[in-house]
């Protein structure tokens, strides 16, 4: 994810009758807003952009912009940022995604509390946002069984996973399941999990207060020469090594 620090200056969630329109010459920040519900067609120097639920409009800083709804429900966000996102002007697909919709209630919960420290809750969860909707965007691009694939392995890599149970989750032969991922990924099945296992590992490592065995079997590792190994060839250390160099 880029190096981004965001501060959301508006939020609102709301419906949008049919007489709603929203008119703003030139905006001095950037506009991203979600279509929960409804549909709504907005006009900006990239043209007509007609959304629907499940998409959202980015416009950067500087976009004209214009609006019109037969009915829409939104989360909006305005907002100003150090560094570049990565999207163009135009329309993104979210597809009502379950995580981003929880985000946004945690959002809003806390954006109208009064709570003193919601600045800092409210600044973190909108960082999720962007990093969900990068995920998102860039799972798109990919074969759609792929983007199931590294879900699962990103939601299971601590379980006991195999070629045949993940093609079997996603409803593939086992065979065409790994060949998929492979080629679009340059990964197997078996290297993306210790990888994820292995970064695991060296976040427990580092924060200590439990020894390299300990951390193998949680992470998935039932062999403690096998995990050294692996744990090797994506650090470049040993779990030893790794330990000495970050003083644990």
């Amino acid at each position: 994810m880029p190096d981004l620090n965001p501060h959301v200056q508006y939020f609102v969630r709301k419906h949008c009758p049919p007489q709603w329109n929203l008119q703003s010459p030139c905006i001095t920040f950037f506009d991203l807003t979600f279509v929960l519900g409804g549909s709504a067609v907005y006009y900006s120097e990239s043209g007509a952009h007609i959304l629907k639920a499940g998409q959202a409009i980015f416009l950067p800083i500087g976009s004209s912009r214009y609006a019109q709804t037969k009915g829409m429900e939104c989360a909006a966000f305005a907002f100003q940022l150090d560094g570049e996102i990565p999207w163009e002007a135009g329309i993104l697909d979210w597809g009502r995604d379950e995580l981003l919709l929880h985000y946004f209630s945690e959002f809003e919960h806390s954006w109208f509390s009064l709570d003193e420290d919601k600045d800092v809750f409210c600044k973190g969860m909108f960082l999720l946002i962007l990093h969900r909707l990068m995920k998102i965007s860039k799972y798109k691009k990919s074969n759609p069984h792929v983007a199931e694939i590294r879900r699962y392995l990103e939601e299971h890599f601590l379980e006991k996973i195999t070629v045949g149970s993940v093609a079997a989750h996603i409803g593939l032969h086992s065979t065409y399941c790994g060949a998929i991922f492979r080629q679009e990924t340059g990964f197997t099945i078996l290297q993306t999990v210790n990888l994820l296992r292995i970064n695991r590992a060296a976040e427990l490592l580092k924060y200590g207060g439990t020894n390299v065995t300990d951390v193998a079997l949680e992470c998935g590792f039932s062999d403690l020469f096998y995990f050294s190994r692996v744990f090797k060839s994506v650090t470049g250390r040993s779990p030893q090594q790794f330990l000495r160099e970050n003083d644990l």
